[in-house]
């Protein structure tokens, strides 16, 4: 939903709807995220998008997010190439992992990172699918990320045509998102009861 008001307006809603969303997230149990993350890479695994793919941008699991790790490690035992990101100079740069035991160093804000050293460096437009993580979502397909707007600059830097498919978990689902002009819109949203 785009609101009237000014830009700071927007930033101070989606702030708030951040500490919000986050907090219900965070209360879901680790056994409990465990199961629903299991379920959601589930149905995200038996999309015809994932199975078409073969060169896929995932995303590390970070602090009560759905653990993407499930869907990682199946896409690279089928042999697709996985990239994930690392943050350098402000923006996202994206490297192909093999392994998520060997290929990862702790990054920026304390996130599991490629170690560029051993890994390939892609461009985001040799990719086929795109996982987006954020913190809250709508049903207009709205996402609101962390605050970054890494995203928001990759996927409008020439990927267009990548689909981009967002999980999250029943509560980080809200009525309405509040967007501005650069807020990229996601094309599927899975949760443990729904698929938008």
């Amino acid at each position: 939903m785009k609101i009237n008001g000014s830009n700071r307006d927007i930033q101070e809603s989606k702030k708030s709807i951040r500490a919000s969303i986050q907090k219900k997230r965070d209360s879901l149990s680790e056994r409990l995220r465990q199961q629903k993350s299991l379920l959601i890479s589930r149905k995200f695994m038996e999309l015809d998008h994932y199975k078409r793919a073969s060169k896929i941008l995932a995303y590390y699991p970070f602090r009560s997010e759905i653990d993407t790790r499930i869907i990682i490690e199946d896409a690279l035992s089928r042999s697709k190439e996985i990239a994930l990101p690392r943050v350098s100079n402000n923006r996202l740069v994206l490297y192909y992992i093999k392994d998520l035991t060997q290929d990862l160093e702790f990054g920026s804000y304390n996130i599991m990172e490629p170690i560029p050293y051993s890994c390939q460096q892609v461009p985001i437009n040799d990719l086929e699918l795109a996982l987006v993580p954020g913190i809250g979502f709508d049903r207009d397909h709205n996402r609101l990320g962390y605050g970054g707007g890494f995203y928001d600059r990759l996927l409008l830097d020439g990927a267009e045509h990548i689909p981009r498919i967002s999980l999250a978990f029943d509560v980080q689902i809200i009525d309405n998102i509040p967007v501005s002009e650069y807020d990229l819109k996601i094309d599927i949203l899975i949760t443990e009861s729904y698929f938008y």
